[in-house]
């Protein structure tokens, strides 16, 4: 009887430190501004998150969008009132979602030239800017743009 008395009196503090509060994974994301261009009514965010040391995740979220579009995006170099080559192509905004998801680790490729690995912290320290275009055949029509990395003031 004493040793269960006992038992009951010590196992509530030994489960005192146990506990299922594990911490807390914090995301490392840096979100832009994508402006409509024009009287498109394509606005949203792109959203870059931080996978690992060499990956990043950026999430586009568009608002805006016909439901039947497919609208190609590029990361191109410089800022958007200088313009600039395309340095990443993106995966296509879903137009019936409005959303988009690329993983990211390198530039793309420049001729013969492999694109060279970008990081995270490259990305957000990137001279560069975003475009969405209205069509895979309208390219030259720009529903929404951004600034990133180092042109965001």
């Amino acid at each position: 009887m004493k040793k269960s008395i006992l038992v009951l009196l010590i196992v509530p503090f030994l489960l005192m430190n146990c506990s299922d509060d594990d911490d807390a994974i914090v995301e490392v994301s840096t979100t832009y501004t994508l402006n409509a261009v024009g009287d498109s009514g394509v606005s949203g965010t792109a959203k870059f998150v931080k996978i690992n040391s060499t990956t990043t995740r950026i999430d586009v979220q568009l608002t805006g969008t016909p439901a039947d579009g497919d609208h190609p995006m590029h990361i191109h170099k410089n800022d958007a009132a200088t313009g600039g080559g395309i340095a990443i192509t993106l995966t296509n905004v879903n137009g019936g979602t409005g959303t988009s998801t690329t993983t990211v680790t390198k530039l793309d490729d420049e001729g013969d030239v492999a694109g060279a690995d970008i990081n995270y912290e490259g990305l957000i320290t990137y001279d560069g800017y975003i475009n969405v275009h209205l069509s895979p055949t309208e390219l030259a029509t720009i529903v929404a743009q951004g600034n990133i990395g180092i042109n965001v003031q």
